[in-house]
């Protein structure tokens, strides 16, 4: 031991003893490399006792059939650039100061080991290595408990990943391979699995668990069922834009964490299944259950829907809501007189001009029913209604669809009925906007037609 090791040691006469009733296997060399400290857990783990050890730098044989350095020689010699000969896993970043993990036959126990090691420096204060401290941990059942699972996931036809307790990827299995067009070779041991699945970084769903960030699913998931019980499984789905693959996806995640007989959380498992095909049918449905099938606007079931939405917003921002009520004027005559082939043809056009006019991502223009028309029109004055109606009327009328039936002009026309109530606090019934518009409507047709009142 050098004057400075023992030194420090003297400074502080608790590190010995606390050293030795470690249960982590540890030891201790100083700055040439020789054993000054080896603890009783060190002893029950390689069955070499300190006495053997204490004063020399024969500690590798503890672990090796033949002299090769510890991760505490690399640390003490400046050689941590040959971690990668010697260990299988290994991390310079831990606050320890370095990891290692590798397989092991240790001399004197029967059997093969899987160790996970970390060796961290002593300073003086003029910042010189005086001492090295390693501490071993046997994780030989949590290793082949993953590689059994490894290989029980590697056939699995549902692509599945798994991150270790600090988020590093331990398992990728081929079904994931074939999804994300990435090899598990890039990724095993990293922390970039999200490049699999998104241009720029964020967390996947296993991230969350592992990070315990589960309040941040709604910001990143567009469906999830996290029930805030950690223990269980969460189940997300989301569109995604797989970087390597072409294509839009729609996928089905669900992610559940690994608790060893302590409880503790030593991994997570996530699965997805790409929903895109269902995804897209389903959409078509509600599509379809949603619009008129004839001139495309949204039908009655969405204007209704809409409407309430709209109402509820206004009422609590205390804004206006205006609506529009249209009518093709004489349309029954006009179907008598051209048929109903041309009656049809007649109210696409009307609808796509209506359509046309709704500016706004806001607005709804809708078939009402027959040849009535709406258009709501959120946080929108009675001016700004009556200037939009206007447009609508012209555009129709400019349509320049013949009519001889029709008493207000020779071509196709419109009347709109306009209403705009800015909701009170308590006035849940939006139904009183519908009927302030069928009654304007009532009183343009009273007017003469095509017109807005």
């Amino acid at each position: 031991m050098s004057n400075e090791t023992a030194l420090a040691i003297q400074d502080n006469q608790l590190l010995e003893p606390l050293m030795s009733q470690l249960v982590i296997p540890s030891f201790v060399l100083d700055s040439k490399g020789s054993v000054i400290i080896w603890n009783n857990a060190c002893e029950r783990l390689t069955n070499v006792k300190a006495s053997e050890i204490i004063g020399t730098k024969n500690h590798w044989k503890a672990f090796y059939d033949e002299q090769r350095d510890c991760l505490a020689d690399l640390v003490v010699k400046g050689k941590t650039k040959e971690l990668n000969e010697l260990y299988k896993t290994h991390s310079d970043d831990t606050e320890f100061g370095f990891h290692a993990e590798n397989w092991c036959e240790i001399p004197k126990i029967p059997g093969h080991f899987y160790l996970s090691i970390d060796a961290g420096p002593i300073h003086n204060s003029e910042g010189q290595v005086i001492a090295v401290v390693e501490t071993i941990r046997d994780i030989t059942e949590q290793k082949r408990a993953q590689e059994n699972l490894n290989r029980l996931m590697q056939d699995h036809v549902t692509p599945t990943f798994v991150l270790g307790a600090e988020g590093e990827v331990i398992i990728w299995n081929k079904a994931c391979e074939v999804l994300t067009n990435v090899k598990a070779e890039t990724l095993i041991g990293t922390k970039n699995h999200w490049q699999a699945f998104y241009d720029e970084q964020r967390d996947c769903l296993a991230d969350l668990v592992v990070k315990n960030k589960t309040e941040e699913i709604n910001e990143l998931y567009l469906e999830n069922n996290d029930n805030g019980d950690k223990q269980t499984s969460l189940h997300v789905e989301n569109w995604c834009q797989i970087p390597n693959v072409p294509g839009h996806f729609y996928l089905a995640i669900d992610a559940a964490p690994i608790h060893d007989p302590a409880g503790n959380m030593i991994a997570v498992i996530e699965s997805l299944r790409d929903m895109t095909e269902s995804k897209l049918s389903q959409e078509k449905l509600e599509r379809m259950a949603q619009y008129d099938g004839l001139t495309n606007l949204a039908n009655r079931r969405a204007f209704d829907e809409r409407l309430k939405g709209d109402w509820s917003l206004a009422q609590r921002n205390k804004k206006p809501v205006s609506l529009l009520f249209m009518d093709i004027d004489h349309f029954k005559q006009f179907n008598d007189v051209y048929g109903h082939q041309a009656g049809d043809d007649c109210l696409v056009a009307v609808a796509e001009t209506i359509s046309g006019q709704c500016l706004r991502p806001s607005d709804l223009a809708a078939r009402y029913g027959g040849e009535e028309f709406t258009i709501i029109l959120p946080a929108t004055d009675k001016g700004g209604a009556y200037v939009i109606a206007e447009r609508v009327r012209k555009a129709v009328y400019d349509i320049n669809w013949k009519h001889s039936g029709n008493s207000a002009a020779d071509r196709v026309t419109i009347s709109i009925g306009l209403a705009t109530i800015t909701p009170e606090t308590g006035q849940f019934d939006e139904s009183i906007l519908i009927k302030a518009a069928d009654h304007a409507l009532y009183k343009a047709k009273e007017l003469g037609r095509n017109r807005v009142v």
